[in-house]
């Protein structure tokens, strides 16, 4: 890992062809939706940051296992935050719907369920630069 960058995972969860999408405390401040995720603490692989952000994130007694994770993507680009800081976004696709009610919480302000073309203003780039793309690519959003 290098110094100059910020670890980071997302997790894709789809449900009949929609991306569900979620708007942060720390996200709300640019205005934009992000995956579920967050940081990659020392120690951890990337499946197992992102199995923890999914549990804070969601909450609401959902559980998921590692091998329920799928690493789809890897990219570098500025973080959403702080323009002047990198950040490597590790993002996976989960193979686990969520059968759980999305309830607003400590971290989580509001999620949606997000259609291909919805106003795309309002998504990180994250999810329209990279994630969309790959997604239509590989015809799991409609």
């Amino acid at each position: 890992m290098e110094e100059n960058y910020i670890y980071v995972v997302g997790t894709a969860f789809i449900r009949n062809g929609k991306l569900l999408i979620s708007m942060s405390k720390r996200s709300a401040k640019s205005g934009k939706y992000t995956l579920v995720g967050g940081g990659v603490e020392p120690g951890e692989t990337y499946k197992e940051a992102a199995r923890r952000e999914i549990i804070e994130e969601i909450n609401n007694g959902f559980d998921i296992l590692e091998s329920q994770l799928e690493e789809i993507l890897c990219f570098r680009e500025p973080a959403m935050s702080d323009p002047s800081q990198m950040i490597e976004m590790h993002m996976m696709m989960s193979k686990k719907d969520v059968n759980v009610e999305l309830l607003p919480n400590d971290e989580i302000l509001e999620y949606k369920w997000f259609t291909v073309g919805d106003d795309d203003s309002c998504l990180s780039t994250a999810i329209k630069d990279h994630f969309i793309p790959w997604a239509l690519e590989h015809n799991i959003l409609y």
